[in-house]
């Protein structure tokens, strides 16, 4: 608490004082919020969402992939076999895998940082923060944020904006006991946010207060943009997520059978033109 209140210790207290006063002192909260909220989305339900998405449909995508490139290295064998044969040419089979292992290193480095994604979804799926304990991160963050945030309390000494890092990587993490034990720690520190004692000075306050909030609005639009709000969309769309998963099922299944009519190809063709 500031040992001096403006409210108190202005003489004849002017009534469009006390409400700016008042009012400014909500509008810091509501851009604690604001600036919590983002960081949720960011820290929580941005990754959480992709995580969720990666091993219902992205293990089906990966998989797919791997089946149309599987079959992309028979076509192109099979094309460089003919092309041999019809110049009547024998093709030794180490040169063969050389040139296709060549040719597709792209799509094999792709494949196994796709599937690298996939394993990492599931190892980080059981550490996602518990629902019971989210709530009470958020809330314990935005009370620290009020007071600790140097963005809402630019006139914070030099030792209380030191201890803002602590603060955000314990909320980072969604280590509630630390943000506990952060918010005891908290109290040694008065709140550093001076409200001015002059209508003018309140007033300049409130239009800052006001073009900050417009822009952390703005800045949680924008996180609202990525595509992670889409698939989250699908996702809890229990019909149109079966309807998704089926098809690239079939449509693995599909590529399954082509690959093995064009390795039957491949096979008689190798024993025609290729020397071990």
């Amino acid at each position: 608490m500031n040992e001096f209140d403006p409210v108190e210790n202005h003489s004849a207290v002017n009534p469009e004082f006390e409400a700016l006063y008042i009012e400014n002192g909500l509008l810091r909260g509501e851009l604690a919020t604001l600036f919590e909220e983002a960081e949720y989305l960011d820290r929580v339900v941005i990754p959480s969402t992709q995580t969720t998405y990666l091993i219902k449909l992205g293990a089906l995508r990966v998989e797919l992939l791997q089946a149309q490139v599987g079959v992309m290295k028979i076509r192109r064998r099979i094309a460089l076999l003919r092309s041999n044969l019809e110049h009547g040419e024998i093709v030794h089979s180490e040169a063969l895998n050389y040139k296709i292992e060549r040719e597709f290193r792209e799509w094999d480095d792709r494949l196994r940082h796709e599937v690298s994604q996939i394993e990492e979804a599931k190892a980080r799926f059981s550490s996602l923060a518990p629902p019971e304990d989210a709530d009470e991160v958020r809330s314990v963050y935005r009370i620290l944020s009020r007071k600790m945030n140097p963005e809402i309390n630019p006139e914070q000494s030099d030792e209380a904006r030191s201890f803002w890092p602590s603060i955000r990587a314990a909320y980072m993490w969604g280590d509630l006991f630390h943000l506990k034990a952060l918010l005891m720690m908290s109290d040694d520190y008065p709140e550093s946010y001076e409200m001015p004692n002059d209508m003018s000075g309140m007033r300049r306050n409130h239009e800052v207060l006001r073009e900050k909030i417009t822009d952390a609005a703005r800045k949680l639009e924008n996180v609202k943009h990525h595509p992670a709000f889409e698939w989250r969309a699908m996702l809890d769309d229990q019909a149109k997520l079966a309807a998704e998963q089926k098809k690239l099922r079939d449509d693995i299944d599909r590529t399954r059978l082509q690959t093995v009519a064009l390795q039957d190809m491949l096979n008689s063709l190798e024993l025609k033109g290729v020397r071990r």
